[in-house]
């Protein structure tokens, strides 16, 4: 079996207010809470992890980018969300917009409304994603609530997706 080299990358994401407000559904953002995103948004960073997956130099195949927020941020989502429902979705959105954020900081395509494809992984893949303390599940995700993963550089939208019988936003569903 071929094996990915796992190399750490430095995602630089943004906060962008309007990419937020509208995973929110909402007009307007109100200071009190504009001021506990900042927080959490500064206190989330340093649990962001981001790395390219790259095929040896003479093989075939694909690399990809697996971006994840740490455990630390979903719990933490779930305490905001038991104390209050409405500033918990606010802050589960909130790790979205990161993590969305971050894919786009590196794959600028994301920017311009494309989707992050979500690719089958391979027996190498899922062993770099056990040597990072992850688990994929069939139905086409990775045990971190909040992750990105899909081809680096951008190599397509629907026709290399995993979840394209599946999503809503398929271009190739029937």
């Amino acid at each position: 079996m071929n094996t990915l080299k796992i190399s750490e990358i430095k995602a630089t994401p943004e906060f962008n207010i309007f990419y937020f407000a509208e995973l929110n559904g909402s007009t307007r953002v109100e200071q009190s809470l504009m001021e506990s995103l900042e927080e959490h948004w500064n206190k989330w960073l340093p649990f962001l992890k981001a790395y390219r997956l790259e095929k040896p130099k003479n093989g075939k195949g694909t690399d990809f980018l697996l971006l994840f927020l740490d455990k630390d941020v979903e719990d933490a989502v779930e305490e905001i969300w038991q104390e209050t429902p409405t500033e918990g979705l606010a802050h589960h959105n909130l790790a979205i917009t990161l993590i969305m954020s971050a894919a786009q900081s590196l794959l600028p395509e994301l920017e311009e409304g494309k989707c992050a494809p979500l690719p089958k992984p391979g027996e190498a893949a899922l062993a770099a994603f056990k040597s990072l303390g992850l688990e994929w599940n069939q139905e086409g995700t990775v045990s971190r609530q909040y992750a990105v993963f899909t081809p680096y550089p951008y190599s397509g939208g629907c026709e290399v997706c995993y979840l394209e019988e599946n999503c809503p936003k398929s271009k190739l569903r029937k």
